[in-house]
């Protein structure tokens, strides 16, 4: 079977008090990664019991769109200066690929 996409899923903390300005930078750097090749859309989440976690849903063409076409592009560093320096460590970053449903 041939993916019809996939799905990046990061998990992401923000440092301690920090969690307002990371959700302010990954709003402004949405549009960064929206111009990436191979990206279809994404979704950002904020945990109701923790508010320092997020949630990143990104889908992708493919995996290589997001790991060589995006990885290895300007934008990511351009992606990462709205909020890297923000988090409480690097991120939690894994793959999926749909098996069942629409």
């Amino acid at each position: 079977m041939v993916p019809r996409m996939v799905i990046e899923i990061a998990l992401l903390k923000a440092k301690v008090g920090a969690a307002d300005q990371l959700r302010d930078g990954l709003r402004t750097a949405r549009p960064v990664i929206a111009r990436a090749a191979g990206y279809r859309g994404s979704v950002f989440y904020r945990g109701i019991e923790s508010p320092e976690s997020i949630i990143l849903k990104v889908e992708w063409d493919t995996l290589e769109a997001h790991m060589r076409d995006f990885r290895q592009s300007p934008l990511l560093v351009e992606w990462r200066s709205h909020f890297y320096h923000l988090l409480d460590g690097p991120p939690t970053v894994t793959h999926y690929e749909p098996f069942a449903g629409p």
